[in-house]
């Protein structure tokens, strides 16, 4: 069946029907047997039992004789005088009476026809009567028990038709919840997996081939992805390719800045010129840093020795503030990782100078590592003013800057250095990359790595 539609209009019209036809049936059969039964009373020997016992000890003997009679007939016998009271003065059911009230007005029109010589309603049928010996009529008036005990009597009919009831819909309700809540969860699970950049998934397999309109959805899903990642690649490819096209202007721009200035001396221009490059060359290699993450990926693993990763960042930042700008506290003497050298070189890299460069001069940046349950954490801390709180969730976002960063224009950031960290701590490595206003001042710059 290709329609979804379709699958549940036609398996709540089966169920429904299935059950109607079940009840439509055992009331059928119930009221056969009950009918049956009823006339064995009426016009059986039990009519003539009760005839006997009345005509020889009386009321008496006509309720004793009632009392006897077996309960598993599934009927209970009532003999009503002319004001419609039982002969034993119980409490007649409301349906009883108004059968007898139907039963006594037929009766009494049937004698004005026969006064009046019309014989067409002699032929109705009347209800059963008995003549006591005092000369007082009993009518005698055969109904059915109350439903559950009809039906407990009735070879368990109630029973059977509720656990047949409870199976079908059962069986059907799980049918459907099966074939619409799996083929949604894969969807959930696929979906899940693109928001996290998986752009790889797909559902064809699982989903695709079905013919209604989950299928559909789970094909439009694939050619949505599928989309999705061509763009993401020809992205990455045209920042690659800009980049590495921007890289022989920069530096003949850089070589004609030099020329000039031996040709026209020393001017403030060529210094901004000067300048102007540098920064523009420093963004094209975070440009490239960053797409070349996505090829490290497709590269194998590798043990990784963190310790010696962060003693190299710590050495060149150093080196290049002519100072001891950076310290690493270690509570271990080897801190090994499955990943890439390289992009976690990268991503320390990227973040200690991010903290060296947004804090005081006289004070130093500490990293600390240290293992936890299942890997090692690296905490990268600075003295700063910190980062506003709404600005933190964005913090790893390429080419986000905060207010202080973009006001402070000759700090030389471009915005991609956090990118690149997140991109190789949590895309790479399967780590997390967090970061945190410290209470004491600063920012805490958190990297978890598992083993």
């Amino acid at each position: 069946m290709r329609s979804l539609f379709l699958k549940f209009l036609v398996s709540f019209w089966l169920v429904i029907s299935l059950i109607i036809g079940a009840a439509a049936v055992g009331g059928f059969l119930y009221a056969e047997q009950l009918q049956a039964v009823i006339e064995d009373f009426e016009a059986g020997r039990s009519m003539q039992e009760a005839n006997a016992a009345l005509q020889e000890r009386g009321l008496p003997g006509l309720i004793r004789w009632r009392q006897g009679t077996p309960p598993d007939d599934g009927v209970v016998i009532f003999f009503l005088d002319e004001r419609g009271q039982d002969i034993s003065f119980d409490r007649i059911p409301f349906a009883v009476e108004r059968v007898f009230e139907r039963h006594r007005a037929r009766y009494e029109r049937m004698q004005r026809d026969r006064r009046d010589g019309d014989r067409s309603q002699w032929r109705s049928r009347l209800l059963p009567q008995l003549e006591a010996p005092t000369g007082e009529v009993l009518t005698m008036l055969v109904a059915p028990v109350r439903a559950p005990e009809a039906f407990w009597a009735n070879q368990d009919i109630r029973v059977l038709l509720f656990v047949f009831a409870l199976l079908t819909s059962g069986l059907v309700s799980y049918a459907l919840a099966s074939a619409f809540s799996r083929p949604v969860r894969k969807l959930r699970d696929a979906t899940v997996a693109v928001a996290e950049g998986n752009l790889d998934v797909r559902v064809t397999e699982s989903i695709g081939k079905r013919r209604d309109e989950l299928g559909m959805l789970g094909r439009d899903f694939d050619s949505m992805a599928s989309k999705l990642q061509r763009a993401a690649e020809q992205q990455t490819e045209l920042s690659r390719n800009i980049s590495h096209e921007l890289r022989s202007p920069l530096a003949r721009m850089r070589v004609a800045v030099e020329l000039a200035r031996r040709k026209f001396g020393e001017l403030p221009e060529f210094d901004r010129l000067n300048d102007e490059t540098k920064r523009l060359d420093a963004l094209v290699g975070q440009i490239l840093s960053y797409t070349k993450l996505e090829a490290d990926r497709e590269q194998s693993l590798e043990e990784v020795e963190l310790l010696d990763v962060i003693s190299e960042v710590v050495e060149n930042v150093n080196f290049e503030c002519k100072g001891e700008r950076a310290s690493i506290e270690a509570d271990a003497t080897r801190a090994t990782v499955l990943g890439h050298r390289g992009a976690l070189l990268s991503a320390v890299e990227n973040i200690v100078r991010n903290a060296v460069r947004h804090s005081p001069s006289d004070n130093d940046v500490r990293i600390f590592v240290t293992a936890n349950d299942d890997g090692w954490r690296i905490d990268v801390v600075d003295d700063g003013s910190g980062v506003a709180e709404e600005d933190l969730p964005h913090l790893f976002e390429p080419f986000f800057r905060t207010r202080a960063s973009a006001e402070a224009d000759g700090n030389g950031g471009t915005g991609l250095g956090l990118a690149i960290a997140q991109r190789a701590v949590v895309d790479l490595h399967g780590g997390q990359l967090t970061a945190e206003n410290r209470q004491a001042g600063g920012l805490l710059v958190r990297i978890t790595l598992p083993v």
